[in-house]
C-alpha cells in the first residue's frame, strides 16, 4: 500500500514536470537510461526548470529552507520496481565508479539495505544517490545540484519515497 500511494504522488509530480529523462554518461545516467522504457519499472523524472517554478510558488505551507533547496536541485530521477528487486540492486552497485562517489551511509537489516552515495565537486555536495531494496520492492533514485543534506532531508521527510527516512543520518555520519 505505501509504495501504491507513494508511486501515484510521485507520477502526479512527473506528469506536471514532463517525462524526459536528463542525459548523463555516468553508469547511473546509463541505469536509467537502460531502463526507462521497462515496463516493470515506474520511473519519475523532475527537470531543473520545475525545480525553480516550484520554488517560486507562494505555498503557504513550504518553509523557505524547502524553497531555497529545491531552487539548488537540477534534476531529480527516480526508477523503481517490485520485479527482481535484489538482481537490479546488485546491478546498480556495481556500476558505481568508487573513485567518483563516495559512500555516506549503508542501513542494513534482515529485510532491508539502502545505501547513499555522493559525488562532490570543490567541497560541495554536487549529486546524491540512494539505492534501496528491500524483499518487495527496489528502489534508486538521483538528486544533482548544489546539495545540502540537512535541508534535503527536511523536504524527503515530505515526499515519503521509501528508504529517504535514512537520510536524516547521512549528516551525522558524515560530521567527524
Amino acid at each position: 500500500m505505501r509504495n501504491i500511494v507513494y508511486k501515484m504522488i510521485l507520477m502526479t509530480v512527473a506528469l506536471c514536470a514532463g517525462t524526459g529523462v536528463f542525459a548523463q554518461d555516468d553508469a547511473i545516467g546509463k541505469f536509467f537510461g537502460k531502463y526507462v522504457d521497462d515496463d516493470r519499472f515506474t520511473l519519475v523524472t523532475i527537470s531543473p526548470r520545475m525545480f525553480h517554478l516550484m520554488a517560486k510558488v507562494d505555498w503557504d505551507t513550504v518553509s523557505q529552507d524547502v524553497k531555497q533547496t529545491l531552487q539548488n536541485i537540477q534534476s531529480f530521477r527516480l526508477l523503481t520496481t517490485e520485479t527482481t528487486p535484489r538482481v537490479f540492486y546488485k546491478e546498480a552497485l556495481s556500476l558505481f565508479d568508487k573513485s567518483q562517489y563516495e559512500e555516506l551511509l549503508t542501513v542494513r537489516d534482515k529485510n532491508e539495505d539502502t545505501r547513499f552515495m555522493v559525488r562532490e565537486a570543490g567541497g560541495v555536495i554536487k549529486e546524491l544517490v540512494m539505492v534501496s531494496v528491500d524483499d518487495t520492492s527496489f528502489t534508486v533514485l538521483n538528486f544533482v545540484g548544489n546539495i545540502d543534506l540537512d535541508k534535503l532531508s527536511k523536504f524527503s521527510g515530505d515526499i515519503s519515497i521509501h528508504g529517504m527516512e535514512h537520510l536524516k543520518d547521512v549528516h551525522k555520519k558524515k560530521t567527524p
